[in-house]
C-alpha cells in the first residue's frame, strides 16, 4: 500500500471523525496506518500485537475498529465461526470470500457481478442496498483430491 493511499484513507477518517464530533487522536491515526500498511485479513488481537509499545489500549483498538467500519474504510469479515477478522477496503475493488471448511484457507473473488445482482434484486423489491456479506463455505481442491489438508502450512490470507 502506497503512502499516498494511506494518506488518502487518513483524510477520509479525519473527515468522518469531525462529522461525528470525535477527536482525531494520535492513537487512532497509528491504528489506521498499521491496518493499511499490510494487505491481509487481521483480528483485533493481531492488531493489538502490531501496536504494542505505542501506548494504545485494547478498548481504543476495539472502538477505533468500529469507527473504521462505520466510515467504510474497513470491513468486518466472518472468516471462522467464532472469530471476527477485518480488512481494509478503501480503494479496493469489491470482493467476497470462500473459505475451506477443513484447512480454513480463505480465497477472495471478484464481487462486481454480485453487486449488480444485489442492486437489481433490491430495486425489484423496493430496497436500497447499503452493504452485504457473503462467505461461501466449501472444501478446497487439495481436500477433494487428497482427502486432507495440511493445516500447518496454510494460513489465512
Amino acid at each position: 500500500m502506497s503512502l499516498e493511499h494511506i494518506d488518502q484513507a487518513t483524510e477520509v477518517f479525519r473527515r468522518f471523525l469531525k462529522e461525528q464530533d470525535l477527536k482525531v487522536t494520535r492513537q487512532r491515526e497509528i491504528l489506521l496506518r498499521r491496518i493499511f500498511e499490510r494487505e491481509e485479513h487481521f483480528s483485533a488481537a493481531q492488531l493489538e500485537d502490531r501496536v504494542k509499545g505505542d501506548g494504545i489500549s485494547k478498548a481504543t483498538i476495539y472502538r477505533t475498529l468500529q469507527l473504521l467500519v462505520e466510515c467504510g474504510l474497513v470491513n468486518e469479515v466472518a472468516l471462522e465461526d467464532d472469530r471476527r477478522y477485518y480488512e481494509h477496503v478503501f480503494g479496493h475493488d469489491p470482493h467476497d470470500h470462500i473459505v475451506c471448511l477443513d484447512c480454513k484457507k480463505v480465497f477472495e473473488f471478484d464481487g462486481t457481478e454480485l453487486l449488480r445482482v444485489e442492486a437489481e434484486l433490491a430495486a425489484k423489491l423496493g430496497f436500497a442496498p447499503e452493504s452485504h456479506r457473503l462467505r461461501i463455505e466449501a472444501r478446497c481442491e487439495k481436500f477433494r483430491r487428497d482427502g486432507q489438508c495440511d493445516r500447518d502450512e496454510i494460513k489465512l490470507i
